[in-house]
């Protein structure tokens, strides 16, 4: 995808986590077509669109996917311990980054808009779920940086003692869609 719209600031990276084992769809999801493209294609074009410079883009060692052009490739090898492992991988190989935005592979739904008001700011940024609870796309400052390598197993980022994070409203509920299942790709 080419975009010449809003660049993200320098020293904000992005990290995109592909490595799921997609265990409840029953084979590799994020290759499976979602209006026309591979699922997680639409993640990658969101982040494009948002003007991230700095990508990072997270498979598993068995991975059928490569990262796009202009993405950095990060081989989670521990990615079927769990999540926990894979934003691991991504945070370790974008450390060196001021601030770190994650998205997941599975939100074809997230807006270039939703993923900048997550981006902008310090500290930890949530986004609100559906059910109230904080997730991704998340942001986090170096101050979290070495909680979040240590992550293991499924725990993800909102597992860890993390004070004074804020919490981002969707402009629409529907940026939160992911895909678990067959029937999820089939709306």
């Amino acid at each position: 995808m080419s975009f010449c719209g809003p660049v993200i600031e320098e020293g904000i990276a992005f990290v995109l986590l592909a490595a799921g084992r997609s265990e409840r769809f029953g084979g590799d999801k994020l290759v499976a077509p979602f209006k026309g493209r591979p699922l997680w294609q639409w993640a990658v074009d969101a982040a494009e669109e948002a003007g991230f410079v700095e990508r990072y883009f997270v498979v598993g060692p068995h991975s059928s996917l490569e990262a796009p052009a202009g993405w950095q490739e990060v081989v989670s090898l521990d990615a079927a311990q769990g999540m926990g492992r894979s934003i691991a991988a991504g945070v370790r190989a974008a450390s060196h980054h001021h601030r770190v935005v994650i998205g997941l592979a599975d939100m074809p739904m997230v807006t270039a808009e939703h993923l900048r008001r997550v981006a902008s700011g310090t500290g930890t940024s949530f986004t609100r779920q559906k059910d109230g609870k904080p997730g991704c796309p998340a942001a986090f400052g170096p101050e979290s940086f070495e909680k979040l390598i240590a992550l293991k197993g499924d725990r993800g980022a909102r597992s860890l003692d993390l004070q004074d994070f804020a919490v981002i409203e969707p402009e629409n509920p529907g940026v939160l869609f992911d895909v678990d299942t067959r029937e999820d790709i089939r709306i």
